[in-house]
């Protein structure tokens, strides 16, 4: 294309004025375009002999599949020596095509632009009259985008959404005209494959210290060609790498306690994780990420087994006029609250199983950030809760709690207990809104006993927090009364209620049972295997300073487990009910996280905390994702199973085998309003129709 077919407008310039007196090194990344390059090159020569002494033009070929490579190769010829041609074998993307120029550039001020010709290089000139001594970036920002709509509405919005989300206070991080001081800015750190490495350079920048200025450019429509970014693939690539961005840059560092390299960085750039709703903000942003990221696909999930007697549960003892009935049932007043939550949420969204599994994982993520809340106590700090906040959002150990609806019990007295032990901790640490503190853990600690029996556990947990404290005030521990005096009143009544009490006459519980070997068996099992990486790495590395939290974690992770070590049913106690412990083995692993930042850094190998991070989560949610999902949706197979034999029958249906109780199978027919009648047993086995509605996780 000729210049005179490129409608750029004429640019003043001052012809006494001197020559850019710095070196300049400038780039171009091209993708098929073949078309725009000549005519792009001409200008800026043009403009470079007039504008600057010492110079160089680099053209990165991204792998184009035009005749891009045949174009250059005759500019190359044709612009020597000044001109020089990268290629890529194959398209490796924007952020890429980046690196390159950046690694390839020598001089001491580079300024690059897009090769499709949409802004004018003559404009560069305006950049160079900004430059300053302190003048680390000059930014083009667009006086008007000529795009079509949908580009411009996309581009609105990615700028805004990234401004936000990384505090950037450039204008316009999409207008990649710009100006940068070499020594501002550091390309192997440079990580961005895609168009997100925009971001990661401005954000660079900015923290650098150096100073920012910005300068209005014109944007021109595309002449040829089609933009790679604004394509469906390519838009859902840029959302999955500006997430990865952000973890990388901002919630990794910021959680970790990650040092910027230079003094004049922003805090929060510095690592310094402080209380405030920056960092709140932050871990609620992560934490939801994680959750949906392990979890999400388990939404689909049908109800499973006991979902159905959760569901009758509440629709019997939920109301307000059941509330009597509830309180004299030994067993589930002990499960009152979940019974309540389940009757509101059947009333307000119906029998959606989709409802009741996000519900679920809701509780999740508040009890995730119930973990981060424990960096109030001093022992545990805001830096390792934040951490471990965000292992137990992606802990596949408990998954079962989170997954199967009928475990919100494990959910609820986990999340009052929590508050209590917060409220607890505020009034042995602090002498403001004592009786404030006090009186909310005694009411958070009643709710967590409506929940379920194991909230007794919080009341040996509230000791340590007074022995294992920074001031020990041994006197605080008569603030125990109530809670030992309520929790011996608490099992009194259970006692009294043994004989209808259906977990002392159904041989799920006895007090006999060899609870010590139970607790060792689970606590090897949720330490395998990242509690138990994490010891060794704090074992190697020595990190003594952490001795008393691992002292907090054992003793949490014991006192936790107990009350469920008296179950016969199992050797062990089962994935849901180690909810509660498995803050404990977070605690731990936040510990080792930073322990392994900190010997990292000073052994520069920075990357190894971010790739030790991936390959947990990874490995967590994938497990979820894979093996777990695949059982808890085996395990919804029989009585799913059931429901479409009942619907189509004419008349009883026949169980050769079958999982689940009978009140399970009665339960999801009633729920589904099937009036079929359901048989099992020896005599059902025999019959000429029998289903088997077992299968390798759910047999009998």
């Amino acid at each position: 294309m000729s210049l005179k077919h490129r409608n750029w407008q004429t640019v003043p310039h001052n012809s006494d004025a001197r020559r850019f007196s710095h070196g300049l090194s400038v780039f171009f990344p091209a993708f098929n375009d073949a078309l725009s390059l000549p005519s792009l090159l001409a200008r800026m020569v043009d403009t470079l002999r007039r504008v600057a002494a010492d110079y160089e033009i680099i053209v990165v070929n991204d792998g184009s599949t035009d005749n891009t490579a045949e174009v250059l190769e005759d500019l190359r010829r044709k612009y020597s020596p000044w001109l020089r041609v990268l290629t890529h074998p194959n398209n490796q993307g924007y952020g890429a095509a980046l690196r390159s120029g950046f690694a390839a550039a020598t001089k001491e001020f580079i300024f690059y632009t897009d090769g499709d010709g949409q802004y004018d290089p003559a404009e560069l000139e305006l950049l160079l009259t900004k430059v300053t001594p302190e003048t680390g970036l000059v930014n083009g920002y667009k006086i008007e985008r000529n795009d079509p709509w949908h580009r411009v509405a996309i581009g609105s919005l990615y700028n805004w959404f990234a401004r936000r989300l990384f505090r950037i206070r450039l204008r316009d991080i999409d207008c990649d005209f710009r100006l940068i001081r070499r020594d501002a800015l550091d390309p192997s750190r440079l990580k961005s494959t895609g168009g997100t490495i925009c971001v990661e350079i401005v954000r660079s920048l900015e923290l650098s210290g150096s100073g920012v200025v910005e300068v209005p450019v014109h944007h021109y429509p595309r002449t040829y060609g089609r933009s790679q970014f604004f394509r469906v693939q390519s838009l859902a690539n840029t959302f999955v790498q500006l997430c990865a961005l952000f973890f990388r840059l901002v919630a990794i560092p910021a959680l970790t306690g990650a040092r910027a390299r230079s003094h004049g960085a922003h805090p929060a750039a510095r690592g310094e994780f402080t209380f405030s709703p920056r960092t709140v903000t932050l871990m609620v942003l992560s934490v939801t990420a994680l959750s949906f990221l392990t979890y999400g696909r388990s939404l689909r999930l049908p109800f499973i087994s006991d979902d159905y007697i959760q569901i009758q549960l509440g629709r019997d003892y939920g109301p307000l006029s059941g509330w009597s009935t509830l309180f004299q049932d030994a067993l589930y007043r002990c499960r009152a609250t979940s019974i309540v939550l389940t009757y509101w949420t059947e009333r307000a969204f119906g029998l959606n199983p989709f409802v009741f599994n996000l519900s679920s994982l809701l509780l999740h993520i508040v009890n995730s950030l119930m973990v981060f809340a424990l960096g109030l106590w001093r022992p545990i700090g805001w830096r390792v809760s934040a951490v471990a906040a965000c292992f137990f959002a992606v802990s596949q150990r408990h998954s079962e709690a989170v997954v199967w609806y009928a475990a919100a019990p494990e959910l609820l007295v986990f999340l009052f207990s929590i508050a209590s032990f917060l409220c607890w901790v505020h009034w042995i640490q602090s002498r403001s809104h004592e009786i404030a503190a006090y009186t909310g853990a005694l009411f958070f600690w009643v709710l967590a006993l409506l929940s379920k029996e194991s909230a007794v556990a919080l009341v040996p947990l509230c000791a340590v927090a007074v022995l294992a404290g920074e001031n020990r005030d041994l006197k605080r521990l008569w603030g125990l009364a109530p809670f030992v005096l309520g929790t011996g009143f608490y099992f009194t009544l259970a006692a009294l209620a043994r004989e209808n009490h259906l977990h002392f006459n159904d041989g799920t519980f006895s007090l006999s049972a060899p609870f010590w070997a139970v607790v060792a068996r689970s606590t090897g099992g949720l330490l395998w295997i990242w509690g138990l990486v994490s010891i060794i790495i704090l074992a190697v590395l020595k990190a003594s300073k952490w001795r008393r939290l691992m002292w907090i974690a054992g003793a949490w992770i014991l006192v936790t487990l107990l009350p469920y070590s008296f179950l016969t049913y199992m050797t062990s106690v089962p994935s849901r009910h180690t909810y509660f412990a498995s803050a404990g083995i977070a605690l731990i692993v936040g510990a080792a996280a930073l322990t392994l930042r900190e010997w990292s850094l000073a052994h520069k190998r920075s990357w190894m905390p971010t790739l030790a991070a991936a390959i947990v989560i990874l490995h967590q949610s994938g497990y979820v994702w894979t093996v777990k999902h695949h059982q808890y949706a085996r395990r919804a197979a029989p009585t799913e199973a059931l429901i479409r034999a009942a619907a189509r029958s004419t008349g009883p249906v026949y169980a050769s085998c079958f999982p689940y109780s009978h009140l399970v199978a009665e339960g999801a027919l009633k729920l589904r309003h099937i009036e079929a009648v359901f048989i099992t047993g020896p005599a059902a086995r025999n019959h000429a129709e029998a289903i088997d509605f077992c299968n390798e996780v759910a047999y009998e």
